[in-house]
C-alpha cells in the first residue's frame, strides 16, 4: 500500500472530475441520501474551498467555471477554451498532449456541451455545439470521448447538426478511432482510441431503469481508465457528471441525489485506480452552484427518502392525468411509494407549471428546498488525493486551480496565463486606448512578456513614446477618442491637459490613467463575443 511518503513528486496521470452544480449543500443532502455508516468516498479527501466567479459576473456558468479549470484563466459566461476577447488559450488537455500524454472527455452530458467542451476545444460561444464537435475530431487530439449527444456528430440529413457531406465518424475512423453507439459496444472495446455517443439528447438517463444503448458514468469511466492508461507517457482524463446540474435547476432534488450516487459509484473506480497507481491526481470539484439548495433533514423528512423514487419529477409530470387526480396520487405513489395529501394534489392542479410544482413539492418531501432554477455564487468544495493534492489547500479562486493541475504535472501554462488573465486584460486595456483596437491573441502575447519590474508604467512608457513628434494636444486628443470611441470635449481636453501638466509632462503616466478610467474598462467588459471561426474542418 502507498503511504504519503511514498506520494511522487509529479503526477503522470490528473483525472479531474466534476459534479456539475454540486456545491457543499449537495455533499451534505448526499451524505443523507446515503445514510449508513460510511460516508462519501470523497469526503476524507476534502481540501479546501473554491471561489467560482467568472471574468465579468459573480455568477458563472458551467462555460467560463470549466474553462477556469481547464486553462487557469477566467473568461466570460458563455465562452469555452477562449479568454474574455475569443483569443483561443492553452488548456491543460493541450499541455498534456503536447507532453505525449493521452487525453479523454467523459460525460452524461452532451459531449460537446460547455464543461467538456472546455477540456477539448476554444469556442467563444459555447452553443456551437456542431463546431465543437468537428473541433474534437479535426484536431485529432483526444483519445478518449464518451457521452451523450450524437447528434452534433451526425449531418442535417439525419437528423443531426452537421452539414450535409461532413463525415465525423469516417474521419475518427481514419485517425484510429472506434465508434461505439451502446452499453454493449463499449464493453466490448479494447482498443487505444475510442468516439462513443450513446443517444441523442442532451444528457445519459440519471434515475430509474437505464436504456440498454447507455452505458453508466461507472462504466464509461471503467473504459477511459483502461483506454488511457495504455500510454506509458500518463493521461489527463476529465469526467463529468451532469445531472446534478440539470436536475438542480429543475429543482428536483431526488434525481439530483441520484446523480451524485452515479458520480460516487464513478469516483469509487477512479479512486481503486489512484491507489494502485500512486502517480495519479485525482481532483473533484464543482463548478458552480445550482440551485441554492438547501440542508433541512429532520425525522419526518430526509432525503433518504429519494432512494426508492424511479422516475424525475418531469417524467411523472407527462405520465399523468393533470386534471385526475387519481392519476397524479397513482403516478406519484408507482414512483416514489410517497401518497399525495388531497391538498397537495389540489395545489399541483392549480400550479401555472406543474413539473416544478411537482419537484419542489417532492423535493420537501426530502427536506430539500431551492431558492433559484439558476446558479448561485457561493464558494464550492475541493477535493485531490496523489501528487499536488496539497495544492489545493485552503481558498482559492477557480483559475488558480487550472495553473495548480497543470504544476502538479510539471508543466506549464503559457505566462500569460498564470495570471488568471488579469495582464491580458490589463494589457487589452492600455492597447485600446493607444491604438483604438483590441490586440490579436499574439500581440498580447507579446506584450504581456514585456512587463518587466516596472510593470505596466513602463509598457504605457513606450506606448506614448509613438507619439513623440506630436505636441499635447493632439496626444490627448488622440488616447482618449481611441478610449471613449468619440472625440473629447473642450472640457475634458483641458482636464487632461492640466494633468499632464502636473506631472511633469509624463505621457505613460497620462496614458495609464486614461485607460484605466471605469467607463473604459465598463466598455471593454460589453465587447460583444469574438465570432472567430473555430471549426477546423468547416
Amino acid at each position: 500500500m502507498a503511504t504519503e511518503d511514498q506520494t511522487p513528486a509529479t503526477a503522470k496521470n490528473v483525472i479531474f472530475m466534476l459534479p456539475d452544480g454540486a456545491s457543499a449543500s449537495y455533499m451534505a443532502n448526499y451524505r443523507y441520501f446515503k445514510e449508513g455508516t460510511e460516508g462519501p468516498v470523497w469526503e476524507p479527501l476534502l481540501k479546501g474551498m473554491v471561489q467560482t466567479d467568472s471574468f465579468s459576473n459573480p455568477v458563472t456558468d458551467s462555460a467560463a467555471g470549466a474553462n477556469a479549470y481547464a486553462t487557469g484563466v477566467k473568461t466570460r459566461n458563455g465562452s469555452v477554451g477562449v479568454d474574455f476577447f475569443g483569443n483561443e488559450l492553452t488548456s491543460v488537455t493541450d499541455l498534456a498532449s503536447d507532453a505525449g500524454k493521452a487525453t479523454g472527455i467523459v460525460s452524461t452530458a452532451a459531449i460537446t456541451d460547455a464543461s467538456p467542451a472546455a477540456f477539448g476545444a476554444s469556442n467563444p460561444l459555447r452553443g456551437n455545439q456542431a463546431d465543437i464537435a468537428q473541433q474534437y475530431i479535426g484536431d485529432n487530439q483526444l483519445d478518449v470521448i464518451l457521452g451523450a449527444g450524437r447528434n452534433q456528430f451526425t449531418t442535417e440529413g439525419e437528423g443531426g447538426t452537421q452539414p450535409d457531406g461532413t463525415d465525423l465518424f469516417g474521419l475518427a475512423e481514419q485517425q484510429g478511432m472506434t465508434y461505439v453507439s451502446s452499453a454493449e459496444e463499449l464493453a466490448q472495446f479494447d482498443g487505444e482510441r475510442i468516439l462513443g455517443l450513446f443517444n441523442n439528447e442532451d444528457y445519459l438517463d440519471a434515475i430509474g431503469e437505464r436504456p440498454a444503448e447507455e452505458p453508466s458514468l461507472e462504466q464509461m469511466t471503467e473504459v477511459a481508465l483502461d483506454t488511457l492508461s495504455k500510454d506509458e507517457d500518463g493521461f489527463v482524463l476529465f469526467l463529468e457528471e451532469e445531472n446534478t446540474d440539470t436536475f438542480g435547476h429543475a429543482n428536483d432534488a431526488a434525481t439530483a441525489m441520484h446523480a451524485l450516487s452515479s458520480f460516487e459509484a464513478s469516483m469509487q473506480k477512479v479512486l481503486e485506480f489512484q491507489k494502485e497507481n500512486p502517480d495519479t491526481l485525482v481532483v473533484m470539484v464543482a463548478d458552480h452552484d445550482t440551485g441554492g439548495m438547501s440542508v433541512q433533514p429532520s425525522p419526518d423528512a430526509s432525503p433518504a427518502v429519494f432512494r426508492d423514487f424511479t422516475a424525475t419529477a418531469a417524467e411523472m409530470a407527462e405520465q399523468f392525468e393533470g386534471a385526475d387526480a387519481a392519476s397524479i396520487r397513482d403516478t406519484v405513489a408507482e414512483h416514489t411509494g410517497l401518497t399525495l395529501s388531497d391538498e397537495e394534489i389540489t395545489g399541483l392542479q392549480g400550479s401555472e407549471n406543474a413539473t416544478l410544482a411537482l419537484a419542489e413539492l417532492l423535493s420537501a418531501k426530502g427536506g430539500v428546498e431551492f431558492t433559484t432554477s439558476g446558479h448561485t455564487a457561493v464558494d464550492v468544495p475541493i477535493y485531490a488525493v496523489g501528487p499536488g493534492a496539497e495544492l489545493f489547500m485552503g481558498v482559492q479562486e477557480n483559475a488558480a486551480v487550472g495553473q495548480h493541475v497543470a504544476d502538479a504535472m510539471g508543466l506549464e501554462l503559457p505566462a500569460d496565463q498564470q495570471d488568471s488573465g488579469a495582464d491580458r486584460f490589463a494589457v487589452t486595456n492600455l492597447f485600446d486606448s493607444a491604438f483604438g483596437s483590441i490586440p490579436t491573441v499574439n500581440t498580447i502575447r507579446n506584450l504581456v512578456s514585456q512587463i518587466g519590474d516596472d510593470g505596466l508604467d513602463g509598457l504605457a512608457d513606450r506606448f506614448a513614446n509613438l507619439w513623440s513628434g506630436l505636441d499635447n494636444a493632439d496626444f490627448l486628443s488622440s488616447v482618449l477618442e481611441n478610449t471613449l470611441d468619440a472625440a473629447p470635449g473642450e472640457a475634458n481636453l483641458a482636464y487632461w491637459t492640466g494633468v499632464l501638466e502636473t506631472n511633469g509632462g509624463d505621457r505613460g503616466e497620462v496614458l495609464l490613467a486614461v485607460s484605466e478610467l471605469p467607463e473604459h474598462q465598463e466598455a471593454l467588459l460589453e465587447t460583444p463575443v469574438s465570432d472567430a471561426e473555430f471549426s477546423p474542418i468547416a
